[in-house]
């Protein structure tokens, strides 16, 4: 069955790249994401989700004797009822696609005849979201329009013109319906309450007896990991790829964002990077402190760290020693490991930070409105006004539209929403008749 790898070639391009057992990379596939994709300029990540949906669509052609290719070079495309199936396995979540019967060993799946069928008790199949479902189908709508076209040129004929427009209508119909443009989600979930936050920086911090972990060395790198992302709202990617000369640390330190894609120094097969735009963002001096003792007491003596300019590596000894922290070790060692300390925190995980950040940056800019309303704020007498705090906004996450910022400020809408409801309705209350005997005098 096919795998999906990244390669990463001389220049430090990564590639994702769908192969066969033998290491064979897959012509059409292959084809695909190289003259489609990445000659569009679609990220690395993107293309890789890509590749990883159409690994599902060449499942689907193993589990029925399928061959789509040689179908379409002899004028065969998908029925409707070649869709509803897809459609159906596409739905499956494949980490257990093995485990539900269409193994290596079961190519085929046998349908009985009305007569045959028996009522039988059968496991529910483990299905994956509405959302991922819809991106599964539109990459294979894409794909197949796209080698149907491609294995038919030379036939130059209007009739199978025709019928791919036909095959890829009746995909893309096919896809999940009612889906909201930006999934709702309880506005907690997102930005989690500011007392666990505090309290997780608290258990994170470099003495806290809490601290799951216990080298000091490991604590430092971990209060400057969670420091970083509470008071900067940075992304995960924009964290991992921080270097050493992004910083400066003087009368008012400041870190830099910047993009660094296909980067040779970094031997991170999957290079987290920056998706927004480059901007030096404002650090708290205890912060600053903590960065100058990891980059010269810690940081430095590890001789693999001289290798490369990258701030955060990891500490466990092996082969892995002093080389750039990974996306996977922030995740399951460091934030899974503080995760275990309280319930509370599974809550938290890095983008939760961003939508940390950003609720504590509209209290603050209301806080200092409120001042400049009341007198008195004597530094800033001037109130921010919306369009100026959406710039601010735009400014601090890296946004090139002021629009972006919206998903980061529901729970701070909702709690205000909540205040003036609630507001109104004492208002409202306070008019009522308060004289009970009003109904039985008339």
């Amino acid at each position: 069955m096919p795998k999906l790898s990244v390669h990463v070639m001389q220049d430090g391009e990564r590639v994702p790249m769908l192969h066969d057992e033998s290491g064979l990379p897959l012509f059409y596939p292959t084809l695909y994401a190289t003259s489609q994709l990445r000659n569009a300029g679609v990220a690395v990540n993107t293309i890789r989700n890509k590749l990883a949906d159409l690994i599902v669509l060449l499942r689907w052609e193993f589990a029925n004797r399928r061959n789509l290719i040689s179908d379409f070079q002899a004028g065969r495309f998908l029925t409707i009822a070649d869709v509803v199936s897809l459609r159906d396995f596409a739905k499956l979540d494949m980490r257990n696609w093995k485990s539900d019967g269409h193994s290596a060993g079961k190519p085929g799946v046998r349908v009985p005849s009305f007569l045959e069928a028996t009522i039988a008790s059968s496991r529910a199949l483990a299905a994956i979201g509405p959302q991922q479902h819809f991106n599964r189908l539109s990459t294979i709508a894409d794909y197949l329009e796209f080698t149907a076209s491609v294995v038919t040129q030379y036939r130059n004929s209007h009739q199978i013109a025709q019928e791919i427009a036909r095959m890829v209508t009746a995909i893309r119909k096919h896809r999940p319906r009612g889906l909201a443009k930006h999934l709702e989600e309880e506005p907690e979930r997102r930005s989690p309450p500011t007392e666990v936050v505090n309290r997780f920086m608290a258990v994170g911090s470099e003495h806290d007896p809490r601290n799951p972990f216990k080298h000091p060395d490991i604590r430092l790198r971990n209060a400057i990991i969670f420091g970083l992302l509470k008071h900067t709202g940075m992304r995960r990617g924009e964290l991992l790829s921080l270097r050493l000369d992004q910083f400066d640390l003087g009368h008012e330190p400041l870190v830099w964002v910047r993009r660094s894609q296909d980067d040779k120094l970094d031997s991170r097969r999957h290079q987290p990077v920056a998706k927004t735009k480059e901007r030096p963002l404002p650090l708290p001096d205890e912060l600053a402190e903590q960065l100058g003792r990891y980059m010269l007491q810690v940081r430095a003596p590890i001789t693999p760290a001289r290798k490369h300019p990258y701030l955060l590596i990891s500490h466990r000894k092996g082969t892995g020693w002093g080389q750039p922290l990974s996306i996977s070790a922030l995740n399951c060692q460091i934030f899974g490991r503080m995760r275990a300390v309280d319930r509370d925190f599974e809550l938290i995980h890095p983008h939760a930070f961003r939508h940390h950040f950003n609720y504590e940056l509209s209290r603050s800019i209301d806080e200092h409105n409120a001042k400049a309303q009341s007198g008195a704020n004597t530094v800033c007498a001037t109130p921010i006004s919306e369009h100026r705090e959406l710039d601010v906004r735009a400014f601090l996450n890296g946004h090139r539209h002021r629009a972006s910022g919206a998903t980061y400020n529901r729970r701070h809408v909702r709690e205000v929403s909540n205040e003036a409801a609630r507001s109104l309705q004492t208002k409202m209350m306070r008019k009522a008749p308060t004289n009970e005997d009003d109904d039985e005098v008339s």
